[in-house]
This record gives C-alpha cells, structure tokens and sequence, in this order.
C-alpha cells in the first residue's frame, strides 16, 4: 500500500515511528510505502486542486513538500492507496477553552459555569471541529478520491505540564482532572472530532497506551521529542510527540485503513 500521509509539525513523530519500524525489519511493514507532505503551522491552507494534484500555492510550501517528500513539489493523488492526515489544528484544546466557562450533562458542578445542554455542546463543537484545516483537508482530497482517508488530531500535552503551568499555557488540565472530568471531555472530544470528519474520513484515536489521566500524554513518549522531522533540537516541547509515539500510532493507522477499504469494497 502506498500512502500520503499529510500534516504540519505534527508529521514528525509519525516520520520517526516509521523510521523505527522500518529499521526493525517488522515483514507486517514490508508491502507499505509511505510518503510524506506537509508545512509548519497552518500552511497547508496555501494549496489548491488542480488536475488530479494538490498544488501549493506558494513556492515555500513547494519547498517544505520538497524536504519531506524526497523532492516532489506537488502531491499527485492518484498515486496513492490511502492517504494519512495529521495534525492540522485539531485538539482538544478548543473543548478545553468552553470547559473554562460552560459545562453540561456528565461534568462536574460548578455554579460558577454556565450549563449548556449536551446537544447544545456537541453541535457547536462538531461545527467548530468543522471548520479545522483537518476537515477541510479531508473534503478537499474526499472531493478527489475514492481511496480511504483517515485522520489524526494533536496529541495531548504531555503530562508535566500540569506541574510547570507557569512555563506554558494553562489550558485547564489540572482543573479539568482533579475535578473528575477529564473522561467526560475526551469522549467529548472523540465524539465531535469522529462527527466532523465523518462526511470525509475516519478519526483514529490516540493510542490509549500513551494517554495519562485521560487528557494527557504520557511522559516517555514526549522525552526528547521535536517538532522537527529529523528529531533534532527536542526537549522542552509539551505539545509534539517522538518517534516512540509514532510508533504506537502505526498499527492503529494500518487497521483503520484497512477497515475503510473493507468497507469499500463490500
């Protein structure tokens, strides 16, 4: 199978959990050939469709697709079996941020908080989802293809940011588990991201293996970790993931695709 994996920064930790599983010489990786896209921040938005290809629209996303991709400076769909998305601005910080204010069914009280009804909630959520660069990257290739496409959000901050809150944004994790309800969000957070992508693609998880109080990422898969796809110059980031954690995201990603293919095909 050959894949297009696209994403921003986040392309790193699944390109060095490839690298991994390449050297390992694992014979279940043998028939997959991936190939990876992608541009810092929120670049990919500087593309357009054009004959069967996503085009960039300006010459410095030509050049990061370039740098990852072994020299291709646009992404011909027709290559591909499947295509991988990354990243591109989902996470769960966005259900954090109306947890500061707003709560509804399934959280903790707090009457400092205005209640919403859980519809109320997952509507504006999935339409906020919605308007991502994930989703509308997922439109623009489902517009295009036939061929499964799934998606994976960011992953959670690595879990010692609850203890250094004043080094990073605060974004309410400590809140969010010591009042009980870090569960009830990530399941919120599956929900609305699974419901926004579901015209296009397929939203694989993080691997519940990585995840640490529900939100969170567990520490030995941030140790060292960059948003550099070489892996270089990592350390102090709590929001990007090494190549351990792309690792573990591999067979989810194989079985994902594999499921939407059998899906087709029947």
């Amino acid at each position: 199978m050959r894949l297009c994996v696209i994403g921003n920064s986040h392309l790193a930790a699944l390109k060095l959990g490839w690298d991994a599983l390449s050297r390992a010489g694992d014979p279940a990786w043998a028939k997959v050939t991936p190939v990876f896209f992608g541009a810092p921040r929120d670049g990919m938005r500087q593309v357009r469709l054009d004959d069967g290809c996503i085009v960039p629209a300006r010459k410095d996303i030509g050049e990061q697709f370039a740098l990852m991709s072994g020299g291709q400076t646009r992404i011909r769909l027709g290559d591909y079996d499947g295509f991988v998305l990354v990243g591109l601005n989902v996470s769960i910080k966005r259900i954090l941020r109306l947890y500061r204010t707003h709560l509804w069914y399934g959280l903790a009280d707090d009457p400092r908080k205005t209640l919403l009804h859980s519809g109320v909630a997952t509507d504006f959520l999935t339409e906020r989802y919605g308007s991502t660069l994930l989703v509308q990257t997922a439109a623009l290739l489902r517009g295009a293809v036939s061929a499964p496409i799934v998606a994976l959000a960011e992953p959670f901050w690595a879990s010692w940011v609850r203890a250094e809150r004043d080094a990073k944004p605060d974004y309410g994790w400590d809140k969010a588990i010591s009042a009980g309800d870090a569960a009830a969000l990530a399941g919120m957070f599956r929900s609305t991201v699974t419901a926004a992508l579901a015209p296009h693609a397929s939203f694989v998880p993080q691997p519940p293996q990585t995840v640490e109080d529900g939100i969170l990422t567990a520490a030995p898969y941030n140790k060292d970790a960059s948003r550099l796809i070489s892996g270089d110059g990592g350390g102090t980031d709590a929001a990007h993931m090494n190549g351990a954690f792309g690792a573990a995201l591999w067979p989810l990603l194989r079985q994902a695709l594999q499921s939407e293919t059998s899906v087709a095909a029947a």
